[in-house]
């Protein structure tokens, strides 16, 4: 009996512990790298913006990460990074764990050649070695247009959760959204043998892992116009992510300070 209420005790002052510290350390210093420089973080109500931040506080903590070629890691970088996995996982049940399978993130400076295809990559997936790989090159060129439905980050960890649920067999999206997704690319892609012309980039149309990562990248870069040219798929996705960014987040919202 003494054994248990020592362990409550003891959880109760780690969790109080854990919650000074993210109000004291990692929410104001996370807030600060975030706020105004990531936008979908910036148009966030503010009573999400903590969810947000401990989500990416998590990852932070979480990954391993590992530079290449020289590279400094700095606090920014890092959070930048684990931001964008939080942005997929907002608002996902927390039973599911998304991204949990991985445990490494690589950073090269600039674009790389790619142990795996000898080709140039900015950025890539390796589910044998739990490891996404990213180029800081390729990451800043995504994030300087949040508008044109390119972005690494997003495009890197949408190929993440999909092989965690397709590869691994883990229980992070619904199966049931997961197939009326591929239903979908599938007919897409045999229309676009018919029309060339199409919403998504040419690079969709590789394959179905593709096809998801820039319908993900195109769901929260380009919202509006996604949902105005493939209106069934965004509905898709707006189901999958429980979100939806069209209507969800308003511009220059007016907000209360987080920290003090």
């Amino acid at each position: 009996m003494k054994a248990a209420l020592f362990a409550a005790m003891a959880r109760l002052l780690y969790l109080g512990y854990q919650e000074l510290r993210f109000r004291f350390y990692y929410g104001p210093i996370f807030h600060r790298f975030l706020n105004h420089r990531y936008a979908y973080y910036t148009s966030l109500p503010w009573s999400q913006k903590i969810k947000f931040l401990k989500l990416a506080r998590d990852h932070y903590e979480y990954f391993e990460f590992v530079p290449r070629d020289r590279i400094k890691l700095t606090r920014a970088m890092r959070a930048i990074i684990s931001c964008a996995a939080a942005q997929l996982l907002l608002f996902l049940p927390t039973k599911n764990k998304g991204l949990s399978y991985f445990k490494r993130i690589i950073v090269y400076p600039d674009y790389y050649n790619s142990r795996i295809t000898n080709r140039r990559h900015k950025g890539e997936v390796n589910p044998a070695l739990q490891t996404i790989v990213f180029s800081w090159r390729g990451i800043a060129e995504g994030l300087k247009h949040d508008d044109d439905g390119i972005n690494l980050l997003l495009h890197e960890f949408a190929h993440a959760l999909w092989l965690e649920h397709k590869a691994v067999d883990y229980e992070v999206l619904d199966n049931d959204l997961v197939q009326a997704i591929e239903r979908y690319a599938e007919s897409e892609m045999a229309n676009l043998q018919a029309n060339q012309d199409h919403f998504f980039r040419k690079y969709a149309f590789d394959n179905m892992e593709e096809f998801f990562a820039v319908a993900v990248e195109n769901f929260f870069e380009r919202p509006k116009p996604f949902q105005q040219a493939q209106p069934r798929l965004y509905s898709i996705l707006a189901e999958l992510f429980k979100q939806d960014p069209a209507t969800h987040y308003a511009p220059d919202i007016k907000q209360k300070p987080l920290f003090r």
